[in-house]
């Protein structure tokens, strides 16, 4: 154990709460809200072509596909690859449901350690993130999206599984082991591959992390404070572990929703763009779309897509789907469409996010684009009946049946039933998806 008031010792107090289940309501129904989307981001990606070369690849690669560290693979990769996932600072949905209900299913565990372990990951990434976030000058060059994911990841496993203090905060040090490089700014580069984030492989490294780390394996001694702290693997320049963050709201209820398969970056220009469209007459059709913005919007304004995971970065092609009134999901990622002679595209430089388009009839509307920044993304998102509506839609048959279960009764109560029509789909989907290989 670390000594009182370092910051494993002040974190793992922390999440106390959750691993209690000493719930707040509204933190409880937002929990249900993520697993819900998280669920349908996972069904969603499952039919894309760049899952698909992930899943190849993994069956290659390992031959036991029953363990619970393949099934937080395949969900990982899986419910990142349209890009519809959660968004705080970066993707905590992706790892931290998949490597806890890969668990779950495994043990059977019931719906409020569930919950108490996706609660307290979350938190745990919040903070982690937030404390290791480098100068706005350092960030140009060196960014450490995902790099706190298998540690957060593997904290919710150990949540979920009621571990003791102590081996929560050894899962720090054994995580850090098992987690990715931080990116050298290239999450920022276009084309965007087929790997994107990697979410797969990070939630895998958590249940082999949390495993380890149960048995009695120590991992990186004194892993986050200090000048040799993870901060620094993290590709950071400074580490600002203030605890007033842990008072805030925490991370579930500021987490946000997507109302697009598309990076967040891209969510409010998507938004202004479906309220101009409702403007524009039947017989009439868009002939020319301008971006405003600052420097760091033109990189989604490339005209050049290098393949179906580009898709989610490229204002064009997100824009062409909205024209043609695709339904938000899967269609969004599987083709190219080629829409260089349906409308006129181009950006410009501007300090105000903005939106302009022009029909053919000559009619011009502008629309300023809200900016989502900082630590509290929920505004910017979908509310709660727009995530039930988007979970509905989404995902397939059997498992939607399976996952009403956490829609079902009192939203602000955490019980004690196993969910063992959901962990039986779960295991029946991943199972069927590998052997198929």
């Amino acid at each position: 154990m670390s000594h009182p008031g370092s910051t494993p010792s002040t974190l793992v107090s922390h999440l106390g709460r959750y691993r209690d289940g000493d719930w707040d309501a509204q933190v409880l129904a937002r929990t249900k809200l993520c697993l819900l989307d998280s669920l349908a981001c996972f069904s969603a990606g499952l039919g894309l072509h760049h899952f698909q070369q992930s899943l190849i690849g993994f069956q290659k690669s390992f031959s036991h596909i029953s363990s619970a560290a393949g099934a937080a693979y395949v969900y990982g990769q899986a419910s990142n690859a349209l890009d519809y996932d959660d968004t705080l600072i970066g993707h905590p949905g992706a790892p931290i449901v998949g490597a806890v209900l890969a668990i779950a299913a495994e043990e059977n565990l019931p719906e409020d350690r569930i919950l108490g372990g996706i609660a307290g990951g979350y938190e745990a990434h919040a903070f982690l993130c937030s404390a290791a976030l480098p100068s706005p000058q350092h960030a140009a060059n060196v960014r450490s999206v995902g790099i706190w994911d298998t540690v957060a990841a593997a904290i919710g496993i150990l949540i979920a599984r009621n571990a003791d203090a102590e081996a929560i905060e050894r899962v720090i040090g054994v995580a850090a082991a098992h987690t990715i490089l931080p990116y050298t700014a290239k999450w920022y580069d276009r084309p965007v591959p087929a790997m994107k984030n990697n979410m797969g492989w990070i939630a895998m490294g958590a249940v082999l992390s949390a495993n380890l780390a149960e048995a009695g394996q120590t991992g990186v001694t004194n892993v986050l404070d200090g000048e040799n702290g993870m901060w620094r693997m993290a590709g950071s320049d400074r580490w600002q572990p203030d605890p007033q963050p842990l008072a805030m709201k925490p991370a579930v209820l500021r987490v946000g929703f997507k109302r697009f398969p598309g990076c967040w970056h891209t969510q409010q220009y998507l938004k202004a763009l479906s309220d101009l469209l409702e403007t524009v007459e039947p017989e009439d059709r868009i002939e020319e779309i301008i971006v405003y913005g600052p420097e760091d919007v033109e990189k989604f304004c490339s005209p050049v897509i290098a393949g179906t995971a580009d898709i989610a970065f490229s204002l064009r092609a997100l824009f062409s789907k909205l024209i043609d009134h695709v339904e938000p999901g899967p269609r969004w990622e599987t083709e190219i469409a080629d829409n260089s002679e349906t409308f006129a595209f181009r950006f410009e430089h501007a300090e105000q996010p903005g939106l302009s388009i022009r029909t053919v009839r000559g009619k011009v509307q502008n629309a300023l684009v809200a900016v989502s920044k900082g630590f509290d993304l929920a505004s910017g998102g979908l509310d709660g009946d727009g995530v039930v509506a988007k979970f509905m839609q989404l995902t397939a048959d059997d498992l939607r049946n399976a996952g009403q279960f956490f829609l079902g009764g009192d939203r602000q109560i955490a019980g004690n039933h196993v969910p063992g029509d959901l962990y039986d789909t779960l295991r029946s989907t991943v199972s069927g998806l590998l052997s198929s290989q």
